[in-house]
């Protein structure tokens, strides 16, 4: 069961007992941003990431942004969400940027052999 609360285009998900894991807006391009607010994208919250990510992907015409900053540490969940998004996305909409991307979480990507899959920005 969850919670949602809407404001215009942007979205915040809330799952009961748990706390929130991502922020979504569309912009006036189409481009989605999915800001992930916690330090793990994991086993325990890569499905509310899947879940959203696949709603804005459905309601939007533009590319896909995850805004990576806070996020720390990723597990093969976690990469199996981001996976999943990019797979869901129409190819002319391709591929899906991570921005704000941390030395541990591109030293994975690199490391699994998908960073060429995906348009990285280096955290600064």
């Amino acid at each position: 069961m969850h919670f949602c609360r809407k404001k215009f285009f942007e979205r915040s998900i809330f799952y009961q007992d748990r706390k929130m894991i991502v922020q979504s807006k569309q912009e006036s391009d189409g481009t989605v941003v999915l800001t992930v607010v916690v330090e793990s994208m994991d086993r325990s919250n890569a499905a509310e990431f899947r879940e959203v990510a696949a709603q804005m992907i459905a309601i939007s015409t533009g590319p896909l942004v995850v805004d990576c900053t806070r996020l720390e540490f990723l597990d093969s969940s976690g990469l199996g969400a981001l996976l999943h998004a990019q797979k869901l996305l129409p190819e002319e909409r391709r591929p899906v940027r991570l921005s704000g991307v941390g030395s541990k979480v591109l030293t994975l990507l690199e490391l699994m052999q998908v960073h060429r899959i995906f348009a990285l920005e280096p955290r600064k």
